[in-house]
């Protein structure tokens, strides 16, 4: 995977001024040269999802996905190597989170204890591959009659065992499925509902919270709740109280007040631990240097907040949708500008036009 700078010649708003401008100073006339035509043949800006997602009033001050990675990939500066970034490589993350304190599912550890020990007593396990997004490769399995259950169905113990052993030797977690809580059940009748909370560093280095979006399951088979999967995704108001939903993979021009396959309504139903939420997400960041901004997923359990994984670069799309506003209107837009601001020219000047996302050092 690479790295895509596009810069087109002139800029909408704010934030893509100091971004962009940022890199028209210091880089020499074949970068800009290269970054302009990639602009021009279309490699940057706004895809045609987000042309249907987002209205031409939060487009016109907003960050598109293409353009937020190269951005995060100068204020996260402990991104690469990937092998080496906790929070892409989910068995660093989990031993980060459990060596700073914080609160996350409970999960087989090799060190510890022999696989088949583990899973005697579970009876219901996600398996998350690393180096993964958008809920891509998690897989669920349950004990059921005494026999282990996948979405193919029924998978032989020795099988169950050989599957996430190789999964565990490339990185990936063996995890306790984590019960939704009961407010939320509801309405997210297949996948526990996590709110992504982003935090960023301001301007006296204590994060902030900046951005927030409750994700819920819309009973989809995958075990995920990520709205590119086909879930609900909505903001939530100053009283903690949830708004409309929009729906992943449908006509996301259209909101939902009430659940579409419970029927539970949406609108209104207060989220619970939402303090507790914001204040673990807070909490989490000094445990992870390196990193300005970062997407948090907590987990809303019935044993209240859970840290579930933590994104180096987190999408924008789902945070202008949910708030209606352009990312150069927000907090989080200031504190963006604020960081590029006092970005150290080297940094600049080491930006490339394209950039290979290496897996190591």
């Amino acid at each position: 995977m690479f790295t895509i700078r596009a810069v087109p010649r002139r800029d909408e708003n704010s934030l893509l001024a100091a971004y962009h401008g940022g890199l028209r100073r210091h880089w020499l006339p074949g970068a800009r040269a290269l970054a302009h035509l990639l602009a021009r043949t279309g490699r940057g800006g706004w895809s045609s999802a987000e042309r249907l997602l987002l209205p031409d009033a939060v487009r016109r001050a907003g960050l598109s996905m293409r353009d937020r990675k190269g951005l995060h990939r100068l204020l996260n500066p402990a991104a690469f190597p990937v092998a080496a970034n906790p929070l892409k490589n989910k068995q660093l993350f989990a031993q980060r989170a459990e060596q700073a304190g914080l609160p996350v599912a409970s999960g087989w550890n090799p060190t510890r204890e022999a696989l088949g020990s583990w899973l005697a007593r579970e009876t219901d396990i996600i398996a998350k591959p690393s180096f993964r997004s958008k809920g891509q490769g998690v897989a669920r399995f349950q004990r059921i009659g005494g026999d282990w259950h996948g979405a193919e169905g029924a998978i032989a113990d020795a099988a169950l065992q050989a599957r996430l052993g190789a999964m565990w030797q490339a990185g990936g977690v063996i995890q306790r499925r984590l019960p939704t809580h009961a407010a939320l059940a509801e309405l997210s009748p297949c996948a526990l509902p996590t709110l992504r909370v982003v935090t960023c560093l301001d301007e006296t280095g204590v994060p902030e919270v900046c951005g927030l979006a409750l994700r819920l399951s819309a009973g989809r088979a995958r075990p995920v709740d990520n709205f590119n999967a086909g879930n609900l995704v909505l903001g939530i108001d100053d009283q903690g109280r949830c708004g409309t939903a929009w729906l992943g993979g449908g006509d996301q021009r259209l909101s939902h007040d009430r659940h579409p396959l419970t029927g539970a309504a949406i609108a209104g139903t207060t989220v619970p631990d939402l303090a507790e939420a914001l204040a673990l997400a807070r909490r989490a960041h000094p445990a992870f240097p390196g990193f300005t901004v970062i997407g948090w997923d907590v987990g809303l359990t019935s044993d209240g907040p859970v840290l579930i994984e933590g994104n180096w670069n987190p999408g924008t799309d789902i945070l202008q949708l949910v708030s209606g506003q352009g990312l150069a209107e927000t907090r989080l837009g200031a504190l963006y500008r604020h960081h590029l601001d006092r970005l150290p020219v080297a940094c600049w000047r080491g930006a490339r036009v394209v950039e290979w996302d290496r897996r190591g050092r």
